[in-house]
């Protein structure tokens, strides 16, 4: 009878022990799905997007490293991101060199990040640490501190800074700067006088629009 009670208590004993073990299976295996890391649902590495309107090439990213995440509709680049932009013709207008960058497959618009330099054909250098370009309608943006050097060797620095990819037409926020030349403040003064070209980076446009919401190594853009 001890030895038929023994058995008993031995089996109702083994039994917790198996039910309490799945139980505590099925929590580790929900926590470890819980967290479990996104991975690139494709990756590349020394290759280009080419992005374009209308049959139009707008701009080619050139990229060390490529991590596409499907879900995101999002492509990071890093070990090196290069861009070239191009104008309404067709013709090569500047080119953005940066540490990282961002692709959104949803609006196409291009992220610069981390010693940004875009540096136009026509002489003028843009440097900074964040841009974005928006290629709905072809600016190129930041909201960070912006230094740009003239082809005259002119230095302006600012802050909300908007312009044409090439560097043609400039709109800042803030904006301040040096100058070896003589300034003839009638003609600047009678220049802003004038009508703003309808095809012109507006103020209004600028502050109405933001650099997009995108978490970068704990830096939201």
């Amino acid at each position: 009878m001890k030895i038929q009670r023994y058995r008993i208590f031995l089996f109702l004993a083994l039994g917790i022990l198996l039910i309490s073990g799945c139980g505590d299976s099925q929590s580790d295996s929900s926590a470890l799905v819980g967290e479990q890391k996104e991975y690139p649902t494709q990756e590349g590495w020394n290759s280009t997007y080419r992005i374009s309107h209308a049959g139009r090439p707008q701009a080619v990213i050139q990229y060390g490293h490529m991590s596409q995440y499907e879900s995101q509709k999002i492509s990071y680049f890093d070990e090196g991101v290069i861009v070239d932009f191009f104008d309404e013709t067709g013709k090569h207008s500047s080119k953005l060199t940066s540490n990282r960058g961002i692709y959104n497959e949803e609006t196409n618009d291009v992220f610069g990040i981390g010693n940004v330099v875009v540096v136009s054909d026509t002489g003028v250098t843009l440097y900074t640490e964040k841009i974005r370009w928006d290629q709905t309608r072809e600016k190129i943006l930041s909201d960070t501190l912006v230094t740009v050097v003239t082809e005259d060797s002119d230095t302006l620095y600012g802050r909300g800074f908007e312009s044409t990819p090439d560097l043609s037409k400039m709109v800042f926020r803030e904006t301040w700067g040096k100058t070896d030349k003589r300034v003839d403040f009638e003609k600047v003064e009678s220049e802003l006088a004038k009508s703003p070209e309808s095809d012109s980076v507006s103020t209004e446009q600028m502050e109405s629009d933001s650099m997009s919401s995108i978490q970068v190594d704990g830096d939201s853009l």
